[in-house]
């Protein structure tokens, strides 16, 4: 099966993002055995708040609105703890249900995101017609999580956070709660995170002679063990096997910008974009000399982009940059941190987030349900944004089985989460996609220089973020 066909097909919820929670479609949930959910774990005592005497109110169930992927089951097991009391923070007045966002299938992976996108404005607007609005809803890359925050269909949450004094947003990390604000406004409330990684076979290091990569391993050390990978096993004069297989899927050369930059590429605050800037062209002048200078991937005027179209699910050879994936998916390889430039950084996205919609009939009630329930799921997905979370991947337990990690992991997790650069792009399947094809596949045929590839990126970001 290729890559392109995983994003497409059925199974694409999974492996588009290589999701670090296990799970499946609502048709799979039945079969699949899940954890009674369990008692609230022990958290940090909060600051004592003033008594204020509440209203009584009619026990009401809010509606989550949800596409159904790999995240379902433990959305599901979430709002069973919820509706068990096994929430910390939960009204007990209010029960939640999931509602269906029906999104269609097609194989080609922007299609596809665009007319999720399509999917989801029309249905948030036939269930208001129909006077049953979600409360809240998850969004995810299906819909791309940036233009999700700038389209309009969620509501800045600012205002609630500001007044509640239990101080939600000291409980997130800082730079997830950035991967999730627009205009300096806070949209949405981050619940799975994702960090670059390079994966590689270690038998084909061994039987290379090669160490295998740690942390703090260079960009020079990178370009060696590439350079002893890249093989024309025939000897005809052309490469069967390259050291380094970029694809088109994860902006390989996003991690050599972001370590010379000391902000991600574009600002979704004021909308500036970085890609022109000196230190920006310094990270895409070396990622065009792993091909043009180095031949370590595929380079010249022959290259198309099925070169970049790479089937990861079976790694034959070379290193390749992608998301961290916890082991229980099973994919071939092993993982570690990104080659270490003028600064060890590796790029952070968002994949999974809550956010009240716009038509939400009560945001204040909302608001309620949205902090709780983003905290407790938070807590439990990798990579998790919720600081708690890293508690329960040092002391692994059953009611965080997404955190049970062996110990070469654990560590590996925490050094993502040190080095992490929150970065919107990083966060878009679309912008990757659409940078493939504008700066990415002309600078590897060498159909333009590198001012010219950031300069033609740099316009499209520009008219990108002026869009509705």
């Amino acid at each position: 099966m290729t890559r392109r066909e995983i994003l497409g097909g059925a199974l694409l919820g999974a492996q588009v993002v290589l999701l670090a929670a296990c799970g499946g479609d609502d048709d799979e949930d039945a079969a699949q055995p899940r954890a009674a959910p369990d008692a609230p774990q022990a958290s940090a005592p909060e600051a004592p708040q003033a008594s204020v005497p509440k209203v009584a109110r009619t026990p009401v169930t809010l509606r989550l609105a949800a596409t159904l992927d790999g995240y379902g089951t433990p959305i599901d097991d979430a709002i069973e703890r919820w509706n068990a009391g096994a929430v910390p923070g939960a009204p007990e007045d209010v029960q939640l249900e999931r509602v269906r966002v029906n999104i269609a299938r097609p194989r080609d992976p922007l299609e596809l995101i665009k007319g999720a996108q399509v999917a989801l404005s029309a249905f948030l607007s036939e269930q208001d017609s129909a006077g049953t609005p979600p409360d809240l809803l998850l969004v995810s890359i299906f819909f791309d999580i940036p233009w999700v925050l700038r389209s309009g269909l969620v509501q800045p949450i600012d205002r609630y956070l500001q007044q509640d004094r239990s101080e939600p947003s000291e409980k997130f990390l800082p730079p997830a709660l950035e991967l999730v604000r627009y205009q300096s406004q806070t949209m949405a409330l981050p619940i799975a995170l994702e960090a670059g990684v390079a994966r590689y076979k270690a038998k084909q290091f061994a039987d290379a002679g090669l160490p295998s990569p740690e942390k703090g391993w260079t960009r020079e050390e990178f370009v060696a063990a590439s350079q002893e990978l890249t093989e024309d096993t025939d000897s005809d004069g052309t490469v069967d096997k390259w050291g380094f297989n970029p694809n088109k899927y994860f902006v390989s050369w996003l991690p050599f910008v972001l370590q010379e930059l000391d902000k991600d590429v574009f600002d979704p605050n004021t909308g500036a974009v970085r890609l022109t800037d000196p230190a920006a062209l310094r990270g895409l002048q070396f990622w065009d000399e792993l091909g043009r200078v180095h031949g370590i991937m595929p380079h010249g005027a022959t290259v198309t982009a099925d070169q970049f179209d790479v089937d990861f699910t079976f790694l034959l050879n070379g290193i390749l940059f992608y998301r961290y994936v916890p082991p229980s998916n099973m994919l071939a390889g092993q993982q570690a941190p990104l080659p270490a430039g003028p600064r060890d950084v590796t790029p952070l996205s968002v994949s999974r987030a809550v956010a009240i919609p716009s038509v939400a009939p009560d945001p204040a009630l909302s608001y309620e349900v949205l902090k709780p329930f983003a905290l407790d799921l938070g807590s439990r997905l990798l990579m998790p944004p919720v600081i708690a979370g890293q508690q329960h991947i040092e002391k692994p337990s059953t009611g965080y089985l997404e955190l049970m990690l062996p110990p070469e992991d654990r560590g590996l997790v925490f050094h993502l989460l040190d080095t992490a650069r929150p970065s919107q792009l990083a966060s878009s399947f679309s912008m990757a996609i659409e940078l493939f094809e504008r700066l990415t596949l002309p600078l590897a045929r060498g159909e333009m220089d590198v001012v010219q590839a950031a300069q033609r990126g740099q316009d499209w970001l520009e008219s990108n973020l002026n869009e509705p």
